[in-house]
């Protein structure tokens, strides 16, 4: 499939993989066997990048996102706490004035 330019993942998680389809487009498929080209999502740009102890995969260029993840670094837990309300907040002020 990477010969092809297509990016697979292997044991992700239910609910990452649910992200996934809702962001790129495309089916999750457990078995090849069915695969086919309707199945596929796009993306422009996907790539693994290590963050501390995690490994995160990154895609860009998605055609119609239906789904997106907001990475928040920092230097304590506090800091990130205090982001994630603020980020929280304004996605609500953002989602009410769509609401009326």
């Amino acid at each position: 499939m990477a010969a092809e330019g297509i990016f697979a993942v292997r044991r992700a998680k239910r609910r990452n993989m649910a992200r996934l389809t809702l962001a790129c487009g495309g089916l999750a498929l457990n078995c090849l066997d069915d695969l086919s080209e309707e199945d596929l999502g796009y993306a422009d740009r996907v790539w693994e990048e290590e963050l501390g102890d995690d490994r995160y995969t990154f895609i860009e260029g998605c055609k119609n996102p239906l789904s997106c993840t907001i990475l928040l670094k920092g230097p304590a837990d506090y800091t990130i706490a205090i982001l994630k309300d603020a980020i929280r907040d304004g996605l609500r002020a953002v989602k009410n004035v769509y609401d009326d």
